[in-house]
């Protein structure tokens, strides 16, 4: 579910706002956090991504972007400037925890790539007959940094 997540806001501009920009590189935080969609959030500490899902995840991305699973945000922001970005030209991602049931499902994200250039929000994610999980759009408030 999560390579859904992923595909849907890496590929679609007006979510991730950054329209003229195609990320070929992308670091996921290896925990997921239940704030991941809220701009006042970062504060709750997260569960580890198993290392099933990591596989899928890379599997998925993999013709188009190269992800790196991290867990240090610091690990890849560069700070010389004073305005912290995303070394390499690449984005920093959080998962959010997966809520819901059987049949729908909300999923935060959070991407971040400097200072002035992040964003935040939940997806809302359908267990379809036969195609299995698809993003469907988006729940609650949207914020862009």
């Amino acid at each position: 579910m999560y390579e859904q997540v992923l595909r849907r806001y890496l590929n679609t501009p007006s979510e991730n706002s950054f329209p003229d920009q195609t990320f070929t590189t992308v670091y996921v935080l290896d925990s997921v956090r239940s704030d991941a969609g809220d701009p006042t959030g970062d504060t709750l500490a997260g569960r580890p991504l198993p290392s099933d899902v990591k596989v899928r995840i890379t599997a998925a991305l993999g013709p188009t972007a190269a992800v790196t699973f991290i867990s240090d945000k610091a690990s890849v922001l560069d700070t010389t400037d004073g305005c912290a970005t995303v070394r390499d030209g690449g984005i920093l991602i959080t998962l959010g925890t997966i809520d819901g049931d059987d049949d729908q499902v909300t999923v935060g994200i959070n991407g971040y790539v400097a200072c002035l250039g992040a964003t935040w929000l939940t997806y809302v994610v359908h267990d379809q007959p036969g195609t299995g999980w698809n993003v469907t759009g988006t729940t609650g408030p949207m914020a862009i940094a």
